[in-house]
């Protein structure tokens, strides 16, 4: 499975109206587009950071989608009034979950630059050593990782019950999140948190 994710940014004040926007009018017409297996927004409020993220069924889909995906970007943009910052495209190599999908979470993502070489073992990582950490730590929801194994660039994101459990993570979590950022090799490392407004995945999305 593969995502596309766009990165805007709106006033503080128009990120209801993007809200509104990518929920009433992108989502159902995303849902037309053969190999679309979900959607998700997430959102800081404060600071008008917006990333809209769109699953595709495989590479073919999603690069069958890009001429609609850019006209359903630029609508959304243009009505509320915000910027797109960035697009990029990944490869989801895991994808853990505790619960269901479901909005009303919050997210820490962790972007990078990475080592192309060293992928796999950073993915590997994740699986055997932070995985089992996360699911012993309250709040704890979901461990998910894009990859654009071309450029290097990653992706890794917690999804946590509250924004106190994802809070509380930062300490217990530090460490084993150092030791990952470094098995990918990873530098221009960013990190964001979000609340997740929209979540919606197809059954077989749930990888």
């Amino acid at each position: 499975m593969w995502v596309r994710g766009t990165r805007l940014r709106a006033a503080p004040d128009r990120v209801g109206a993007l809200i509104d926007d990518f929920t009433k009018d992108t989502v159902p017409k995303l849902k037309e587009i053969n190999g679309n297996a979900g959607a998700v927004l997430l959102v800081n409020r404060d600071k008008g950071d917006c990333v809209a993220l769109t699953y595709w069924r495989d590479r073919a889909a999603l690069d069958s989608s890009e001429s609609a995906a850019t006209g359903l970007r630029s609508n959304v943009a243009q009505k509320a009034g915000a910027t797109i910052e960035e697009v990029q495209r990944y490869e989801m190599v895991l994808m853990e979950r505790t619960g269901p999908p479901e909005p009303g979470h919050y997210v820490r993502s962790v972007r990078f630059t990475g080592d192309t070489a060293r992928a796999d073992e950073g993915v590997a990582f994740l699986r055997t050593t932070v995985l089992p950490q996360l699911k012993a730590t309250k709040g704890f929801r979901a461990l998910i990782c894009g990859l654009d194994r071309t450029n290097g660039l990653g992706i890794v994101s917690t999804v946590w019950n509250t924004m106190a459990d994802l809070n509380a993570s930062d300490t217990s979590m530090a460490q084993v999140r150092q030791d990952a950022i470094g098995r990918f090799g990873a530098r221009d490392v960013t990190i964001d948190v979000y609340e997740g407004v929209y979540v919606e995945l197809a059954a077989g999305a749930v990888i």
